[in-house]
Order: C-alpha cells, then sequence, then structure tokens
C-alpha cells in the first residue's frame, strides 16, 4: 500500500493488478482507493489518475461503507464503482456493477435509465403471455417511472400501466408479482377481496410474494 497526497489530502492507495483486464477500474473501500490495472502505474500515474476523478473518490471516501456501497440488479449484489470518462456506460464486471460517467452528478440518471432498460426487456419477454392469462386484448401500454412511493401502477381506461424503475433490484418473481398485480386491475380497480382471490388465481402465493418484498433493504441511494 502507498500513500499519496493531491490537493492537500492524503489517500492510502492499493494497487492491485490482473493483466486480464481490459481497462483500469478505481473503487473505494474501508477508505482505501483500490486501483485494478492490467498494466504496472507509475507515481506519476497514480496521482494524475486520482487528480483526474478526484471529486468522486472524495464522495466515495467520505460515505460509510455500508448498503450504499452495493447495488442490486434482478436480486444479485453488486459493489458499485464510479468512474468519470469520456462517455457514459454501465456494464457488469465480476462483481462489480461499473457506472462510467461523463458528469459524476448525473450518476443516478444513468442508473435509473439502465433500471428502465432491464425492465423494458422483462416486460417484452413477459407481458404478452400474462396479458394473454387475464384475456386483455387492447394494446396496453408500459412506461417506466423513478418513483419510491409504490412498486406499479394501472390506468385501466388508458390502457396504461407504470412500473417503477426501482423494481430492476429485485428479483424477477418480484417483478412479475407487480406486473400481475397491475394487469389484475383491468377487471377490479379497488383491492377488494375478489380482488385479490382473482389475483391469486393467476399468481398463487400472491401475499407471500408480496410481503417478501417489501421486506427486502436495498440501496436508497441509487
Amino acid at each position: 500500500m502507498i500513500t499519496v497526497e493531491v490537493n492537500h489530502i492524503k489517500f492510502n492507495v492499493e494497487v492491485v493488478y490482473k493483466r486480464y483486464n481490459r481497462r483500469i477500474y478505481l473503487r473505494v473501500k474501508d477508505k482505501i482507493l483500490y486501483i485494478t490495472t492490467p498494466t504496472k502505474l507509475s507515481s506519476f500515474s497514480i496521482e494524475d489518475m486520482i487528480r483526474r476523478n478526484f471529486n468522486t473518490i472524495v464522495k466515495l471516501m467520505n460515505t460509510t461503507p455500508k448498503i450504499e456501497d452495493q447495488i442490486h440488479i434482478l436480486g444479485n449484489s453488486y459493489r458499485l464503482e464510479i468512474k468519470t470518462a469520456s462517455k457514459n456506460r454501465i456494464h457488469i464486471e465480476e462483481d462489480a456493477l461499473i457506472v462510467e460517467i461523463t458528469h459524476p452528478h448525473k450518476v443516478g440518471q444513468l442508473i435509473v435509465s439502465f433500471y428502465n432498460t432491464i425492465l423494458k426487456n422483462i416486460v417484452e419477454s413477459y407481458a404478452k403471455e400474462i396479458l394473454n392469462q387475464f384475456h386483455i386484448s387492447k394494446d396496453i401500454h408500459f412506461s417506466y417511472k423513478n418513483v419510491k412511493g409504490y412498486f406499479g401502477e394501472c390506468f385501466s381506461k388508458q390502457g396504461k400501466i407504470i412500473l417503477a424503475s426501482k423494481l430492476a433490484k429485485y428479483e424477477k418473481k418480484y417483478i412479475l408479482s407487480v406486473i400481475y398485480h397491475e394487469c389484475a386491475h383491468f377487471k377490479y380497480q379497488n383491492h377488494q377481496k375478489e380482488f385479490y382471490d382473482y389475483l391469486e388465481s393467476f399468481f398463487p402465493n400472491y401475499k407471500k410474494t408480496q410481503k417478501e418484498l417489501r421486506s427486502i433493504k436495498y440501496n436508497e441511494v441509487y
């Protein structure tokens, strides 16, 4: 481990060499900056890298290493690594979700867009079959919204279902349970007993699944 001083702040740095990696990645854990690199780095290169990513690194250093250090995609846990780059990109490598971003303050927007893409793929794979089960013949428009107060919402008269972006964090069974719930609203608008009886005829153990869903605590920063 080495100590590097940039802008009057001392950073403890651990350089990890992985020759099969294609890129250099930065992550912070327990107040230590880890630099994973496929090639040897000079002291000048390390200092320059910290300088170029200074604001992001300081922000990560000051974040208490709790649940905020993790991010979940379809129920799987990943380390969240944020890196300043020339273009925006998100990808998974080993046990990390790498967020490459041109403007660090827009990380949240990029992650929400990533969540929405995941949900769109699931809707494209399953919605037609689910709608057929409910005998819903008209075209239904699915949209995605970054909200915290609910997982889904149905506007039956408009033929519209909204899914919360955050659903992409959870296992697929929980996402499908929400889609089934909203489809059931095309027959029953309110949550009376008949609604749940009807819903459970298509999605057995729905209430148990929902209880599990609401008990799961994930990163609420993103």
